[in-house]
């Protein structure tokens, strides 16, 4: 991924030439003094996910698995020498590859990055000023919908950005985000279900719903139209999937349709880990687990952590100006280092939300298929499995409609396996849930899935736990393809594990019992390395 970072930013350096935010000054070699404070900031979540997709100011950076990392970001405050000017900026990871690619300077016993410093407003404390930069990394700097130059300055500091973005969420960290980029001149719709106080006059607030010209009740993402970005401070829909060119949202029908009906090509997502255990767990159990995994972050060695350095532009061209406009975000905590937690009214914003009428759980306003849409697809599907039964029934090998009608009955009523259906059902039964499992991936056209169908549910009887859920997944369909391509499955029936709601391994097998798969669920649940001879079709 390094490279294609590099790739990026160098680009990025190439837009930046022109533009009417220009850095106040410049920083000789020689010219900071010694750090004053010191504060780590941890990452994690779909906060994380969308720092590695999006931190290059432009397209997707495809094919990085994004489940179970932890980033850091440490952040210093000093000063000038020649005029005690006090400054904030990204401490450089030396040990770090990355830090290779950008322009350091020195700053007393450590070096920070050249284009990550900003000058702090004689109003602004060095603790806000730490915060603010660590809360401005991702929903304000990585969901700049467009960075544009004119006038051809030769400053690489010189940019503007504009476009249009929706926030999502009544939050304060809603609020922050909404204001910066509205401080920074993008138009900014904040939707939330409750009354967020923005400062900026420039945000329009709006609720899920609203009226269009006719009068008529529609979604927010309708009455806006189109826009570029959306930061989502309260849900995550890309739900931690495997980015790659066949997906590159994920599978996530809702990114999807955000990109084609609204040319929103950035989904930012900033649920943190602890929102997410909350969301999962209810406020029951949720809250102790949170809290527990907060300690947990805030005490994690930086080694275990990937080491996260801004884009080009972050200080003077986003930060300086919020300094300056004294957009701030201030936390409470004195920690010298701090992972971002999570708030009750965060949790029954987005339960309360209101559904759209799909049945799909969708909250209203996000885009939803049409019902012709729908029914077309409907219509091709039952094509495509008319001609697989037909060509099935013809070699001897397929099921007939009577058959599949009732294999899905079967499924459906089965209380041992649980039904994942499409990427967004894997999403929410085994990643989100990060669970231990093994999902068998059949088809309804598959005799020899059907045969495996009672084996697996007596496995599923004898061996599943807390520890260990067996699921069933069908693969067919434009839904079931998807699915298919994320689990990465090249032919029926397999069986996917996943330790933790990540991607284990796979086994082809024929037949159960498998020797195969018996050594692949021994293995997961010992914590051992999957074995990759395991992933050979059977002879």
């Amino acid at each position: 991924m390094i490279g294609g970072m590099l790739i990026a930013h160098l680009v990025l350096a190439t837009a930046l030439q022109t533009s009417p935010l220009s850095i106040r000054r410049s920083f000789p070699s020689s010219s900071l003094q010694a750090v004053s404070q010191r504060r780590t900031f941890i990452f994690d979540g779909g906060e994380l996910e969308s720092f590695l997709l999006h931190n290059n100011n432009g397209e997707l950076s495809i094919g990085t698995n994004i489940a179970t990392k932890v980033g850091s970001l440490t952040l210093v405050t000093g000063s000038t020498q020649e005029d005690s000017q006090r400054i904030v900026a990204v401490q450089a990871n030396n040990n770090d590859n990355a830090a290779s690619n950008y322009e350091t300077i020195s700053m007393g016993d450590l070096d920070v990055y050249a284009h990550t410093i900003a000058t702090i407003p004689p109003k602004v404390s060095d603790s806000d000023a730490l915060s603010t930069a660590a809360a401005a990394l991702v929903g304000i700097h990585c969901a700049i919908p467009k960075v544009r130059g004119v006038g051809g300055s030769d400053n690489s500091n010189d940019v503007f950005y504009t476009g249009k973005a929706v926030v999502v969420g009544g939050n304060d960290y809603a609020c922050f985000v909404a204001d910066g980029l509205a401080t920074l001149g993008i138009k900014v719709s904040l939707v939330s279900t409750g009354s967020p106080r923005a400062k900026n006059d420039g945000v329009y607030v709006m609720k899920p719903s609203d009226l269009n010209d006719d009068y008529e009740e529609v979604g927010f993402c309708a009455s806006v139209g189109q826009f570029d970005s959306l930061i989502d401070t309260i849900s995550n829909e890309r739900k931690g999937m495997l980015i790659t060119e066949d997906n590159p949202y994920g599978g996530s029908t809702v990114l999807q349709l955000l990109q084609s009906k609204h040319q929103c090509n950035k989904y930012i997502s900033t649920l943190t880990q602890s929102q997410q255990l909350v969301k999962n767990e209810g406020v029951l159990w949720g809250p102790g687990k949170a809290n527990d995994h907060v300690k947990k972050m805030e005490s994690v060695p930086l080694t275990r952590c990937t080491s996260l350095v801004p884009s080009l532009g972050f200080g003077a061209a986003t930060l300086q100006k919020l300094l300056d406009s004294n957009v701030l975000f201030s936390i409470k905590s004195n920690n010298p280092t701090v992972s971002r937690g999570w708030a009750l009214k965060d949790f029954w914003e987005e339960m309360n939300w209101p559904r759209d009428s799909s049945g799909m759980g969708i909250r209203f306003g996000m885009p939803v298929q049409e019902e012709e849409d729908l029914d077309e697809e409907f219509r091709r599907e039952q094509e495509r499995m008319q001609t697989r039964i037909r060509v099935g029934n013809e070699i001897g090998g397929g099921m007939d409609d009577t058959e599949t009608t009732k294999q899905q009955l079967i499924d459906q009523q089965n209380p041992y396996v649980t039904q994942i259906v499409g990427v967004d059902g894997l999403a929410q039964e085994v990643i989100s849930k990060q669970k231990t499992s093994v999902v068998f991936v059949a088809m309804r056209s598959c005799r020899t899935c059907k045969g495996i169908n009672p084996v697996f549910t007596k496995l599923a009887r004898e061996r599943s736990s807390d520890e260990l859920m067996f699921a069933k997944a069908d693969a067919t369909g434009a839904t079931g393809k998807a699915l298919g391509r994320q689990l990465g499955v090249q032919s029926v029936p397999s069986f996917v594990l996943f330790r933790n709601g990540v991607r284990y391994g796979a086994v082809s097998a024929s037949k159960l019992p498998s020797k195969r798969l018996d050594q692949a669920l021994s293995d997961l649940m010992e914590g051992k390395d999957f074995d990759s001879s395991l992933e050979e079709s059977e002879k």
